[in-house]
């Protein structure tokens, strides 16, 4: 048996579901494993008997990850191109003082191997630990030679930021990509160490449906924005009000950051949660509405639900442009947005047998693989 240490950085954001489903994993092979995270990564992670060291309070990755955001908006008055480069000064900052936490818990702990996700690529890099580490990314490949260019595929402000986690990949072990090889353009250039296990973040723990969702009634829509706090929240008032007159229900999830008395209308069709697991509504639904977030598109897909997506920022553009490409998507672009124009992508969407044929056809595939197992595998590997 091995003692396996997870450097995970934050609670949400869908950095955490695929190195949770990945530890899970390992700890049904025998293997020990251990978490080091803030607060929201305790409360995730505890439950499920897995031990986690706190980090302290103020090295929070969620809080100062908006902060740094609003910080930099407010220097470059919003230019979204030029607060990029803060946003990594920024990050850069927090990444080296996480580090000497780490480097301490890495000392004592004496692991056999290291795993961080992209946000903790630069942590992990700069304790540079004796033992092996693995990186698991979130998100279609990030890296030299990439399938489409990244300046398409990652927003602006994000830029910098991701493309400064790229250059630090080639500093790990092993690096898994929790996508799907043919969602990523069915990309085969992926460079020596890394590899695609298929799509981790769909990972979710066991819960009962609400009862309102046991009801018979019309077909389900399942509205989502991002689980890290951030400023898509209109987002899901544009698709309320495109659903409203529509014979559908709606299941809303805004995270854990907003509070559903945010939401300045909600129709009666319609039924608001921070969280709540997709699946259960993705398996009586028709379709997703979302930020066009890399674990709710890779769900609908597993679960065969077609998709209207709004890319909000961060890698969502790339994962609108792959979901579209695969025919299992519509894309209404942010900066034409509106109850409007999103009512119409939702009303061609399901309209559109060509969209559902595509879906039922991707989800069984997908649904043949075990990403965990193979996760673990290759993880093993560096044992």
């Amino acid at each position: 048996m091995s003692r396996v240490l997870i450097i995970a950085t934050g609670g949400a954001g869908g950095d955490l579901q695929p190195l949770l489903a990945a530890a899970l994993a390992l700890h049904e092979r025998g293997h020990e494993v251990h978490f080091a995270g803030d607060r929201s990564v305790d409360r995730a992670v505890t439950h499920l008997g897995i031990a986690v060291d706190l980090l302290p309070d103020e090295l929070d990755l969620g809080p100062r990850l908006v902060a740094a955001v609003r910080d930099a908006m407010l220097a470059t008055s919003g230019d979204l191109a030029a607060a990029g480069p803060l946003l990594q000064e920024s990050m850069g900052a927090w990444a080296r003082e996480v580090s000497e936490p780490v480097a301490a818990l890495i000392k004592r702990a004496d692991p056999s191997a290291v795993i961080t996700s992209l946000f903790g690529v630069e942590v992990v890099a700069d304790t540079a630990p004796a033992c092996p580490w693995a990186v698991v990314n979130s998100t279609f490949y990030i890296g030299p030679n990439p399938p489409r260019p990244v300046e398409q595929d990652i927003g602006p402000r994000a830029l910098p930021l991701v493309t400064r986690y790229a250059a630090l990949l080639g500093s790990a072990d092993l690096v898994l990509h929790a996508t799907d090889r043919v969602f990523d353009f069915d990309f085969a250039g992926l460079p020596p160490r890394h590899h695609y296990v298929g799509p981790l973040g769909i990972w979710e723990p066991p819960s009962e449906p609400p009862a309102y969702l046991k009801e018979p009634g019309d077909p389900w829509v399942l509205v989502t924005i991002s689980s890290q706090l951030g400023d898509d929240l209109p987002l899901a008032e544009m698709a309320l009000e495109a659903l409203a007159d529509m014979p559908v229900r709606v299941a809303l999830t805004i995270g854990p950051g907003h509070d559903p008395r945010e939401v300045s209308s909600v129709p009666p069709n319609a039924h608001i949660e921070q969280s709540i697991p997709h699946s259960v509504v993705l398996d009586r639904a028709s379709l997703l509405v979302s930020h066009a977030g890399h674990g709710s598109v890779m769900k609908a897909l597993w679960h065969a639900t077609p998709m209207v997506l709004v890319p909000w920022g961060r890698d969502q553009p790339g994962v609108a442009a792959r979901a579209q490409a695969l025919g299992v998507a519509e894309v209404v672009p942010r900066e034409v947005a509106s109850a409007e124009t999103l009512a119409a992508g939702i009303a061609r969407v399901l309209a559109s047998t060509a969209q559902r044929d595509a879906a039922a056809t991707h989800g069984p595939r997908l649904r043949a693989q075990d990403p965990p197992t193979l996760a673990a595998s290759l993880v093993e590997s560096l044992l």
